[in-house]
C-alpha cells in the first residue's frame, strides 16, 4: 500500500467519524474540511503552515466582515473561501502545484464551519485536535510503509 492509498483510506475513515459525531451531537463538532486537509498534509507536510495561516486569516476577515458589514450566509462562505484561496496563492506563489489549487478553499470552509457552528469554540478546538490526531496517525503510517 502506498502513501496516497493510506491518505485516501484515512480520509474515508475520518469522514465517517465526523459524520458519526454530527449524528451523535447534532452539530458540527469537527469541520468537514478537516479530514481532507489532514490527509493532504500527511503527504505534503510543508502545507501545514499554509493551512493554518489561511484558516486563521479567512476566519478573522470573515468575523470582521460579519461585525462591520453584516456579512452572513453564502456571502460569508464566498468571502472566506476567496480569502483562503488568495492567502494560499500568496504563500505558495513560488511552489504552485495542483495540490495547493485543490485545497485552496478548504481552510475557508473550515473557518466558515467554525463561524456558523452552534458551538464555535468547541468546533474550532475539536477540529484542531482531530486534524492533529489524524495527521500524526496518517503520517506515521505513510512513513512506516515507505521504510
Amino acid at each position: 500500500m502506498n502513501g496516497v492509498t493510506v491518505a485516501y483510506t484515512s480520509l474515508i475513515i475520518a469522514l465517517s467519524i465526523v459524520w458519526a459525531a454530527y449524528e451523535r451531537f447534532g452539530f458540527r463538532v469537527v469541520s468537514l474540511s478537516v479530514p481532507l486537509l489532514a490527509s493532504f498534509s500527511s503527504l505534503v507536510p510543508e502545507s501545514i503552515p499554509v493551512i493554518i495561516v489561511s484558516s486563521i486569516t479567512s476566519y478573522l476577515v470573515g468575523e470582521l466582515a460579519y461585525r462591520k458589514f453584516l456579512f452572513y450566509g453564502m456571502r460569508m462562505f464566498f468571502l472566506q473561501s476567496l480569502i483562503s484561496a488568495i492567502t494560499v496563492l500568496l504563500m505558495t506563489l513560488n511552489t504552485l502545484n495542483i495540490g495547493y489549487l485543490l485545497i485552496s478553499t478548504l481552510p475557508g470552509l473550515l473557518s466558515y464551519d467554525v463561524h456558523t457552528s452552534r458551538e464555535p469554540a468547541m468546533t474550532a478546538t475539536f477540529s484542531s485536535i482531530f486534524f492533529t490526531f489524524q495527521l500524526v496517525i496518517t503520517s506515521l503510517l505513510v512513513n512506516f510503509l515507505k521504510a
